[in-house]
């Protein structure tokens, strides 16, 4: 898509945010980007922030940016209330069946290494996908062991 100077009315090339480039490509490409919120533009291989300029970027004209649509807009995460004493106890149990029974404890940690398993756990528990530090956890043995203990609950 081809963006003539004359379009960027009193902005100088250089001085365009991100946002109002965002706004200019939906306007010509309306049929299929109608907001400029469903899109990403990237440069030499970085996502463009829409509070910075094109100078910011380095992008001059003639420059290629790439214009992505997202499949969804993001939802908004709302966290959902954490029962401290349900938690408690079932972590107890957890820790106890993990450090009483090998049987249990090698079925748990075969279970977390199975790409499949895993896979399943993280799709059926919203937000595990977008946590790194619970992923860690999920598929490190040591810390799994280390987390499953009651008392790092409110650590």
């Amino acid at each position: 898509l081809y963006l003539p100077e004359t379009e960027l009315g009193e902005c100088p090339l250089g001085a365009c945010s991100i946002s109002y480039l965002k706004q200019l490509i939906t306007g010509k490409l309306q049929e299929s980007v109608p907001d400029p919120e469903l899109i990403d533009l990237i440069y030499c291989g970085r996502k463009l922030r829409d509070d910075q300029t094109l100078d910011f970027y380095g992008i001059q004209s003639g420059s290629t940016v790439h214009v992505l649509r997202k499949s969804w807009p993001e939802p908004d995460q709302k966290p959902e209330p954490v029962d401290k004493v349900a938690a408690v106890r079932e972590f107890r149990v957890l820790h106890t069946a993990l450090h009483s029974s090998s049987a249990y404890r090698d079925a748990v940690f075969k279970m977390l290494g199975n790409k499949e398993s895993l896979d399943q756990i993280i799709v059926a528990t919203p937000g595990l996908s977008s946590d790194p530090v619970a992923l860690g956890v999920l598929q490190d043995k040591d810390l799994f062991s280390v987390f499953a203990d009651p008392s790092m609950l409110d650590t």
